[in-house]
């Protein structure tokens, strides 16, 4: 039996006090700061439940899974560069690998993410795949392309794990050659990881095409949208704008309202701070109020 909303909620709230905790709890760092009534994670409950359980959150991934084929078939015909080898370009967690358990874990045991508890998740190798992301991958295959998963998760300890993963469901191109997850050359001068140089890798140095890419947040796509330091809503906007013929072409964006770069910004980038209270009053004053408007 499922249980019922009230449920889930009274176990978060009673997580804090709870002395016996699920294999994860040994990876926290910040067990000791947690303080009840105010919850880390309380905010991620209502995003989780609907990643987790809505027919919806189905229906979009393969919604997004079936225009990726439409997408991906057009641009095999119609590509620019026919001297190179035709390829996809796919983010891993929130696309392609379902990693909501670890999100449900933070709300249930009241914590924030850390490098530690998530490398304690991805090593793991549990993260299933996303609806319509076997057979999209498939059919991209069976077209010719080649397929890379560049992901920010960290080379140096996650590479092995990831690939595991990634073989344990037979992904296609699962190799050392196809994955391309971030090191310390893919963070630039101010703090911020960018996609950018692993794209012109599989450009230049492996003579492919990018075709089509799938993602769950913007950089996942183009250096147009990476946030660097100082970076305001109104830059991406204007990016959007500029590549709004690319989504829904060569851009498939999957849902993921658990997490991204468009909450951190609205928290001042304070997205680890264990101050709840601030944190929820920085989320409370981002929402567009009607009678504030």
């Amino acid at each position: 039996m499922k249980p019922p909303l009230f449920v889930l909620l009274f176990l978060g709230m009673s997580a804090c006090y709870q002395t016996s905790q699920p294999t994860l709890e040994k990876h926290s760092d910040n067990m000791s700061s947690n303080v009840c009534p105010c919850s880390n994670s309380d905010y991620l409950a209502q995003s989780i439940l609907w990643y987790q359980r809505s027919p919806e959150m189905r229906a979009l991934y393969l919604q997004s899974y079936h225009l990726a084929k439409v997408s991906l078939a057009y641009q095999v015909k119609h590509k620019k560069h026919p001297k190179k080898k035709n390829a996809i370009v796919v983010d891993i967690d929130e696309t392609i690998l379902n990693n909501s358990p670890y999100q449900a874990w933070l709300y249930l045991h009241n914590q924030v993410f850390s490098d530690s508890g998530w490398n304690a998740w991805v090593q793991e190798a549990k993260a299933e795949p996303l609806p319509g992301t076997v057979d999209f991958l498939n059919y991209a295959k069976g077209l010719g392309c080649e397929i890379f998963y560049i992901s920010n998760r960290k080379k140096d300890p996650l590479f092995a794990a990831t690939l595991s993963n990634l073989k344990k469901f037979d992904l296609p191109y699962s190799d050392s050659t196809h994955l391309l997850l971030k090191t310390p050359s893919d963070t630039t001068a101010s703090g911020k990881t960018t996609k950018e140089k692993r794209r012109r890798k599989i450009e230049q140095e492996l003579n492919c095409e990018i075709l089509l890419l799938c993602g769950d947040q913007l950089a996942d796509f183009d250096k147009a949208f990476d946030v660097q330091k100082g970076g305001t809503d109104k830059q991406i906007l204007d990016s959007i704008t500029l590549y709004r013929a690319q989504f829904g072409h060569r851009f498939i964006v999957l849902p993921n309202p658990m997490y991204g770069d468009w909450l951190a910004a609205l928290v001042n980038g304070s997205n680890k701070d264990f101050q709840c209270s601030h944190l929820d009053s920085l989320r409370k004053k981002a929402v567009l109020d009607w009678k504030k408007r």
